[in-house]
């Protein structure tokens, strides 16, 4: 040991270097240390460091908790899993129901399914008062995505309303991405963007013919004739 020749100290010990210069004093604040370390006495430098440690270790305990404490505040002021409290988000009820088309105008409603290689499609048809005038279930022994099976149960959907001699139709699926191509058919470049352009065409033989996007609520028959339709390997 021998005298610090920057700051004075009588003697330069490990336990000056850590906690008695001023540049690591300076550190040691920053760093959010307790006073008493850097203004009690130690004899051993070891005592220091085991002071240190459990100090360290109490500040990392108290930030847990706080954390802690302030998921706990976010719980309750969303109500996340609390039924007890009315939700600070309250949320907005939707009807989702089947609805009946507009006078002298069909809905037809359609659906695909993939399963086991095979694919699965129905179609219903339904008059402005809800009754079934017409549709049914078609399987074919290959794989194929759910966008062109969509677009094939579209097909035979209008061929079917078309048959009916029907002047004004609605079309319903629930396959949000076929819906989309059919509102940007002319933009849409791609192979089934083609075919989509295709048989969007052959809704100029309607007088109306609107395109929309149903909830899978609304579409649980010609779901169910999809999956009847695979399992059973019939067409009906």
């Amino acid at each position: 040991m021998r005298d610090c020749p920057r700051y004075g100290a009588s003697t330069e010990t490990l336990v000056h270097a850590l906690k008695g210069c001023l540049i690591a004093r300076a550190i040691l604040t920053l760093g959010g240390l307790d006073g008493r370390l850097l203004t009690k006495d130690y004899l051993y430098c070891i005592d220091w460091i085991e002071d240190v440690m459990r100090i360290l270790e109490k500040k990392a305990e108290d930030e847990a908790r706080v954390i802690w404490e302030k998921a706990k505040t976010l719980i309750q002021d969303f109500q996340i899993h609390n039924l007890v409290n009315k939700p600070v988000l309250p949320l907005t009820p939707a009807l989702k129901k089947w609805e009946k088309s507009p006078c002298e105008t069909v809905k037809i409603n359609f659906d695909a399914t993939v399963f086991n290689n095979k694919t699965g499609f129905g179609m219903i048809v339904c008059d402005s008062n809800g009754f079934v005038i017409s549709g049914g279930g078609r399987f074919k022994n290959e794989e194929m995505t759910t966008e062109w099976v969509e677009l094939y149960a579209f097909e035979e959907g209008i061929k079917i309303a078309r048959s009916l001699n029907s002047a004004n139709a609605i079309l319903e699926a629930d396959c949000a991405s076929l819906v989309n191509r059919f509102k940007n058919c002319k933009e849409d470049i791609t192979i089934i963007g083609y075919c989509t352009k295709v048989t969007f065409k052959m809704l100029e033989m309607f007088s109306t013919a609107i395109v929309k996007w149903a909830n899978r609520s609304c579409n649980k028959v010609v779901d169910f004739m999809c999956k009847y339709a695979i399992l059973n390997n019939c067409n009906a």
